[in-house]
């Protein structure tokens, strides 16, 4: 009989562990931060000082410190840029996931995929990138060059928000009776674990023309929602399909920088999102075009839904496509050899 019961213990013991174990991991929301891709020169590389025509290492680590995943078919670029004048070589030591980018007139470029965080793996994934570089000769007339590399990160990233709203059909409160929900914006300070934000959404819910014109009042209400968005990270927004040509050619048009796509979704129908995309898509997109690091977009649903239902909660769910790109830099002296 006691074994019995000491059997019926352990076996509810761990039921509840794993419940709790099982909860726990559920509430984790890893979509929260203003982070994306982090990127760090291991401590040495390059080593502050150096001689003509040593070999020396460039070693840069890369943290996907957001939570989007970025695949081998939308693969993140890094350009290393160096004095040409002051450097006789340079090569990248590919691996597995690191693969050098063929049509590069040098070695200096590399493509790789990096996942993001996730419940599973919550510091998210992490990648080192080498190279080998030759240093070059200090003029003549100098004893050493003060010299620099510049490590530049070109990804594209996507911000996911899920949230719940209220579709209040009576915001003025003139019916009678008890509301599950009422009508507010909505505010958002951690981010969503992207550097691109939404910070704010206005509700609002508009009468029809439908309604306008019935006596009763009780036609279409049409959902429109104001979603502010903000750049929080450190670099810079560019259009999604710009990042490889930024990277590799260090330039791309005024109209690439600074740019979002937006999809919106309440109750998995798609909302209409006001300003669109007129060039260059044959999906006409709704977008946001950043200045001074902010901008808002307007989604509507334009079918509505019935005045005569009371207040209730909907998911909404925003969806932000771009690419991000970020620099670092270290310095180093190169010392003339005896002669």
């Amino acid at each position: 009989m006691k074994k019995l019961i000491l059997i019926i213990f352990f076996i509810l013991f761990t039921a509840a562990c794993t419940g709790t174990s099982t909860k726990k991991s559920q509430d984790i929301d890893v979509r929260v931060g203003f982070d994306g891709l982090k990127t760090e020169f291991l401590k040495n590389t390059p080593p502050q000082k150096i001689f003509e025509g040593d070999k020396f290492p460039v070693v840069i680590r890369i943290k996907n410190a957001g939570a989007a995943d970025i695949k081998k078919e939308n693969a993140a670029f890094i350009s290393l840029g160096f004095e040409k004048d002051y450097t006789k070589n340079i090569e990248l030591l590919t691996s597995e996931n690191v693969k050098s980018l063929l049509e590069a007139k040098t070695q200096n470029t590399a493509t790789f995929s990096l996942e993001g965080k996730s419940v599973i793996n919550q510091k998210g994934g992490e990648e080192v990138v080498s190279y080998n570089l030759v240093a070059g000769k200090v003029d003549p007339q100098s004893e050493f060059h003060s010299s620099a590399v510049i490590a530049t990160l070109c990804y594209p990233y996507e911000t996911i928000l899920d949230t719940t709203v209220c579709m209040d059909t009576d915001p003025n409160n003139l019916r009678p009776g008890k509301k599950v929900c009422r009508l507010q914006d909505l505010a958002f300070a951690n981010g969503q674990g992207a550097p691109a934000a939404i910070s704010k959404i206005e509700v609002q819910m508009l009468p029809s023309q439908e309604s306008q014109q019935s006596s009763s009042g009780s036609g279409k209400i049409i959902p429109q929602f104001l979603i502010y968005i903000e750049n929080k990270g450190s670099g810079i927004v560019i259009k999604k399909d710009a990042v490889k040509e930024f990277c590799t050619q260090g330039k791309i048009g005024y109209e690439k920088f600074n740019t979002i796509n937006v999809k919106a979704f309440l109750s998995n129908q798609e909302l209409d999102c006001q300003p669109k995309e007129t060039k260059g898509s044959t999906e006409k997109q709704g977008y946001v075009k950043l200045k001074d690091k902010k901008d808002m977009i307007r989604c509507t649903l334009k079918e509505g839904i019935d005045g005569r239902q009371d207040a209730y909660l909907s998911p909404l769910k925003i969806d932000m496509n771009y690419g991000y790109t970020q620099s670092i830099s270290a310095s180093y002296f190169i010392q003339k050899t005896a002669r």
